[in-house]
């Protein structure tokens, strides 16, 4: 398939190589100028347990569409560029082209389908922990794969068409229909707006949290607050399987940190209004108080706001 991999940045860089491994014909579109001519000039680094390497993979800023429509574009920006990001494809997209969505937070398939709304459209979660180490260079540090389903219910089979194009040993794609792939995307929701922000705001990477049981406690507040909002936009999730993830992870896990965290640090605009924000987008819809993502918003925007004017 002729594969385009919007963002190669932490996660769209692993699906991309993945793709690549598999066969396909695969182009990177990434605003960033200094990591599309790192990528054509020294290659895409991946570091694997089983060793990884070096992924030669064209890249552009702004695909022409010169060589025909793609059969399958994969959107992993950040929750706030996914409209201009799609708008900067679009000379790339045909009638018959695969819309999919592994991102961070909701909103994303809205936005999307506004764009292309002729389009199949696909969601869905990755549950791999990637570690930036340079421009264009990447650890897989956990690879678990991820789930694709259809935002339409008869569309498994194209699903899987999907989920054959990114799998590869140790990294699963499991295809889910609708209601399920929804109910997956809510529930690592919920553990992300339990635990990017809380991580962010206080600092610490996943195994520094280990001894920190109060920031803990607050994760799983939040998640079981988010829990209760899912569950009135009709979204039943067991609060204390999201809960027993979040436990596991910081107990288990052999590194890692947040992806918000990588943001702050390098004073960049954090994905807040597509995790925490949404949460309180759904909560206002049902008049949910959603006291404490609102409150993790309240904070990481101030952060964001100390950073931009120097203060932080």
């Amino acid at each position: 398939m002729k594969v385009i991999v919007v963002g190669a940045g932490q996660t769209g860089s692993i699906y991309g190589a993945g793709a690549h491994e598999n066969g396909h014909e695969v182009l990177f579109v990434d605003a960033s100028q200094e990591i599309v001519d790192k990528i054509n000039a020294d290659g895409l680094t991946i570091d694997r347990q089983d060793g990884g390497g070096v992924y030669r993979i064209p890249a552009t800023t702004a695909p022409t569409g010169a060589g025909g429509p793609a059969d399958l574009v994969l959107f992993q920006v950040k929750g706030y560029s996914t409209r201009v990001a799609a708008e900067n494809v679009k000379p790339s997209v045909g009638p018959g082209t695969l819309i999919v969505t592994l991102q961070n937070g909701l909103g994303n398939e809205e936005a999307l389908r506004d764009i292309f709304p002729a389009n199949k459209l696909f969601i869905g979660i990755t549950l791999n922990t990637v570690v930036t180490v340079d421009v264009a260079r990447y650890q897989l540090a956990v690879p678990r794969g991820s789930k694709v389903g259809p935002t339409r219910g008869e569309d498994l089979a194209d699903a899987a068409r999907i989920a054959s194009v990114f799998e590869r040993p140790g990294m699963p794609a499991e295809v889910l229909p609708e209601k399920e792939i929804r109910t997956a995307q809510w529930s690592k929701f919920a553990f992300n707006c339990g635990g990017l922000a809380a991580w962010s705001l206080a600092h610490l990477t996943i195994v520094g949290s280990r001894d920190q049981p109060l920031l803990i406690d607050l994760m799983e507040a939040i998640i079981r607050e988010t829990c209760e909002i899912a569950a009135l936009e009709g979204i039943v999730l067991d609060a204390e399987d999201s809960v027993g993830f979040l436990r596991n992870l910081v107990a288990t896990a052999p590194g890692g940190r947040a992806s918000m965290l990588g943001d702050i640090l390098a004073k960049r605009r954090t994905e807040i209004d597509t995790i925490n924000g949404a949460a309180v987008m759904f909560a206002d819809k049902h008049h949910h108080p959603a006291v404490l993502n609102r409150a993790m918003v309240a904070l990481v925007k101030g952060l964001e706001k100390a950073i931009e004017i120097g203060e932080a």
